[in-house]
């Protein structure tokens, strides 16, 4: 199985269109070290033919038109055969309607991301002709073998798990919070290594932790460094836990709590406030303890 990190940054990419701090700054700048990304999603494919996306971020488009093997092979046609979504948070979601020039997708979710993508006036523009959309439903801790919007397997099997974490800000208070508001995924090929992604994840706990270890790849949540990251730059008064990130650093982060974790150990969806994001004390940190900061374009099997 083919995997490629499309984007690795968190909601806003790096540079932030609107944000100052250091790190914006130095990619500004041409700094050494310091380089742009786009918004966190993953690449997957069996047959090198067809490929399935985790999440759709805004910046879909660019991560397409940079990256061949997603570019279409006939007058119309794309490689893209399906999309998983872990949660609704706008990052994850946009992107899906860039996607509307009538080519038939599948997109999987849970039952509660498809409550909240429901909710959405956007969501008819991809269901311009009956067979454009093929809505899947996900159900906790069932795998399934990926399938195009016509049914034919994919041979990329994914089973959701569920992660810490809350309901996207724009639909807090339109209904109740559910295990299925954010997910993580098991995803393997027929053979070969098994990936974890949990791009967002609230705490680490024993069960997160478990099932993390089960996998030779990991992808994690490396939004914010620390607690406090936000608060100290004055660019907010929330902390991590406000926005259902756990930190890297401190004795609950999750550089202290997946300590050991075997196999390869990858942060990701990283925000653009985060140190590690360039060369760094605590980039080295993070790299000492056998973890990889991703980037655009990385293989996340190598």
């Amino acid at each position: 199985m083919r995997a490629t990190i499309l984007g690795s940054a968190a909601g806003g990419a790096f540079p932030q269109w609107n944000c100052g701090c250091p790190g914006c700054s130095n990619v500004r700048a041409g700094a050494p070290g310091w380089t742009a990304r786009t918004q966190d999603s993953l690449a997957l494919g069996a047959d090198g033919e067809r490929f399935v996306l985790v999440n759709a971020s805004p910046d879909i488009l660019v991560q397409i038109a940079r990256t061949s093997w997603l570019h279409p092979r006939s007058p119309r046609h794309s490689p893209i055969a399906a999309i998983v979504l872990t949660n609704g948070d706008l990052d994850h979601v946009l992107g899906l309607f860039s996607l509307r020039e009538s080519w038939p997708l599948a997109i999987y979710a849970t039952a509660s991301v498809w409550r909240g993508l429901e909710e959405s006036l956007f969501l008819r523009t991809l269901r311009r002709f009956p067979e454009q959309l093929a809505a899947r439903r996900l159900v906790l801790g069932e795998e399934v073998e990926l399938a195009d919007a016509k049914g034919s397997p994919l041979g990329v099997h994914a089973r959701p798990f569920a992660l810490p974490g809350k309901l996207p800000v724009h639909l807090v208070g339109h209904g109740a919070a559910s295990p299925e508001d954010n997910v993580g995924l098991g995803l393997r090929g027929e053979r070969g290594p098994r990936i974890a992604y949990a791009a967002a994840c609230a705490t680490v706990d024993e069960a997160v932790r478990k099932e993390l270890a089960s996998h030779d790849v990991v992808l994690f949540d490396g939004t914010f460094y620390r607690e406090d990251e936000l608060v100290r730059l004055g660019l907010s008064r929330s902390v991590a836990k406000d926005m259902a990130h756990v930190p890297i650093d401190g004795p609950t982060g999750s550089l202290a709590q997946l300590e050991g974790l075997p196999g390869r150990r990858i942060y990701t969806h990283v925000n653009n406030t985060n140190p590690i994001l360039g060369p760094t004390e605590e980039r080295r940190r993070v790299e000492a303890a056998g973890w990889e900061v991703a980037c655009d374009g990385m293989a996340a099997l190598a």
